[in-house]
């Protein structure tokens, strides 16, 4: 049950901006809701609003600065009624009250497990010129599992299955900004993925945790959660972002092989190919590990999509072992991966005892060569693929031709292509069906079709 406060507000507009990962996407819907049923309305121009939210991130030092540098820009431009603005999420949990010494336009501040009570913080504040408030306790208990997300129109959805984490990694700020692993109960994540198909049509999920090998609910593992999902509800498409190497858990392989609503894609953080950085990195697993995995993965489900992240000039990494990075990626070939440059980050491991002591020109030049190395393997990849079709569920229209359709194969590849329309037809109308496409064209980053006919799953 949503927590209203008791003098609510009388028509109220808020406006929610959302920097990061796809659980920030989540909770932005969390938050709507609550506010929505607080008397809240969300508009979509900052400039018409009562209060503005920024959802942020703390993963990177660039999400810092985007945060920054936005608060600056929408301080001369907030309307009549200089909205009140709130920072959400990560970077407030991890600066905390430092944001307010920092002299930017900012009211309120909540962490991830503070979003019940925003309504309260929020009427506290309304009409009172000067007024800060902070909320930034972590909870072992708060899932929101009562609480179900407005998530935007489209085929496609999220749903959060837990939240935090227990792996402290060395370079991570995840549980320092949201807090230790608990699991919602399989109940109500069964009926948000109900509810989801029922009242939006929603033809694939994507199932959400930081650590979603860790899930754990009474007699319920990850495993487990997902053939219920399978069994008990009629998503079409189902996926799962992210895991971990450490202990994924093989018997998942053998469900994802046996079913062909599960999507053939795994997204598997690799992180470093060198076995001394992840020893630093607290990864508790090793090159071997890594691509003994990759094997057992690639042995049950031949025709899976696998990306990955991968970090470079991580603490102390020398020459050597970048190289052995470099060389982890040719022999394991990725789909697809997020590069980044170590940025230290306040409250983590390696910030308390280790030094940043790789140089900046040295962490570019690291991180060009990788991507490179990376486009050229994925460009290698989605050229082998011309030729042959693929089941694409239509996400949207291509950002760059409005005659084209935008979709995904059930590997996560993306996939742009014209439909044939009908004389009273639109493009748009294809959006969340399923076509049958044939690739002709690749770049690194997409593959370009032609349709070759409308699915079987169409015909349901």
């Amino acid at each position: 049950m949503v927590v209203v406060p008791v003098n609510k507000p009388a028509s109220k507009k808020v406006y929610i901006e959302t920097y990061g990962c796809q659980m920030n996407e989540y909770d932005s819907g969390l938050v709507q809701s609550i506010l929505e049923s607080a008397g809240y309305t969300r508009v979509h121009r900052f400039q018409e609003a009562d209060w503005i939210m920024l959802n942020t991130c703390a993963i990177r030092e660039k999400a810092h600065e985007k945060i920054y540098n936005r608060l600056r820009s929408m301080e001369g431009e907030r309307g009549r009624n200089k909205a009140h603005i709130g920072i959400l999420g990560c970077m407030a949990q991890n600066l905390g009250d430092e944001l307010f010494a920092a002299g930017l336009p900012i009211d309120l501040l909540a962490g991830p497990d503070s979003y019940r009570q925003l309504p309260d913080l929020m009427a506290g504040i309304n009409g009172q010129p000067q007024q800060t408030v902070s909320l930034l306790q972590l909870s072992r208990t708060e899932t929101y599992s009562d609480i179900y997300p407005l998530q935007s129109e489209g085929p496609l959805a999220f749903t959060t299955i837990m939240r935090g984490c227990d792996n402290f990694c060395s370079f991570c700020v995840v549980p320092y900004t949201r807090g230790r692993e608990r699991s919602r109960s399989p109940e109500p994540i069964l009926h948000e993925i109900r509810k989801l198909i029922a009242e939006q049509d929603v033809q694939e999920v994507t199932l959400l945790g930081q650590n979603v090998n860790s899930y754990s609910f009474a007699d319920f593992n990850f495993t487990t959660l997902c053939e219920r999902i399978l069994n008990e509800t009629a998503i079409k498409r189902l996926r799962f972002t992210s895991p971990h190497p450490k202990d994924f858990p093989l018997e998942l392989l053998e469900l994802m092989a046996g079913s062909d609503r599960f999507c053939s894609q795994i997204h598997l953080p690799l992180q470093s190919g060198s076995s001394a950085v992840l020893a630093r990195m607290r990864r508790e697993y090793t090159r071997a590990d890594f691509l003994q995995l990759v094997d057992r993965i690639r042995h049950t489900i031949p025709q899976v999509n696998l990306s990955t992240d991968v970090i470079v000039g991580f603490c102390g990494e020398t020459e050597a072992e970048f190289q052995e990075t470099m060389d982890c990626m040719r022999e394991i070939r990725f789909d697809m991966a997020y590069m980044f440059h170590y940025s230290e980050r306040k409250h983590t491991g390696a910030w308390k005892k280790m030094p940043d002591d790789v140089a900046g020109s040295v962490k570019l030049r690291r991180l060009q060569e990788l991507i490179e190395l990376q486009n050229s393997i994925a460009l290698e990849r989605n050229q082998s693929l011309v030729g042959r079709t693929f089941e694409v569920l239509a996400e949207r229209p291509s950002k760059r031709d409005a005659r084209q359709l935008m979709g995904r194969t059930a590997g996560g590849k993306s996939v742009v292509f014209a439909p044939i329309c009908g004389p009273d037809q639109a493009v748009a109308d294809g959006i969340g069906r399923f076509y049958t496409v044939q690739i002709a064209g690749a770049t690194s980053a997409t593959l370009h079709g032609h349709m070759a006919g409308i699915t079987a799953n169409q015909a349901e």
